[in-house]
């Protein structure tokens, strides 16, 4: 009981915070690295006057929260849709440049996801080759030609 108590004395320890406070790191994006609002609004909502989307490992929340319009998605769904969003383009020249900086967000993304993976392979003492399912931790690269 006495180890409990300085977590109540901790500020933002509210529900929201205490989650945010051990999520782990994050990366802040901008609405446009998801590609246009048409296609990125159905995973990050309307776009803001100044929409700062910040990536990490907590819940996805989409409310916008300050005077920038602050949202906060999971990172291994932000890499799911990414791919996901990849691979339903048509294969033209004309959606290259769009597809190019879907990939950049993956790569920038994928590093955050694959620490997360290695350390919770490396930490486990019980079972010394990690007992989780790794398909459902790290999503593949996609490949090169997509």
């Amino acid at each position: 009981m006495l180890f409990l108590l300085p977590l109540l004395i901790l500020p933002g320890c509210t529900a929201g915070g205490l989650s945010r406070a051990f999520a782990g790191q994050s990366l802040t994006l901008n609405y446009d690295d998801f590609g246009p609002e048409r296609m990125a609004s159905p995973f990050l909502g309307p776009r803001g006057s100044n929409t700062v989307i910040i990536a990490h490992f907590g819940v996805k929340d989409l409310t916008p929260s300050g005077p920038e319009g602050v949202r906060y998605v999971n990172v291994l769904q932000s890499l799911n849709f990414l791919r996901q969003e990849v691979r339903s383009l048509p294969l033209t020249s004309s959606n290259e440049p769009l597809r190019q900086r879907l990939r950049n967000t993956y790569a920038r993304l994928y590093p955050l996801q694959l620490r997360r993976y290695n350390n919770a392979l490396s930490s486990s003492l019980v079972q010394p080759f990690g007992g989780m399912n790794r398909r459902l931790m790290l999503p593949a690269l996609p490949p090169p030609e997509i």
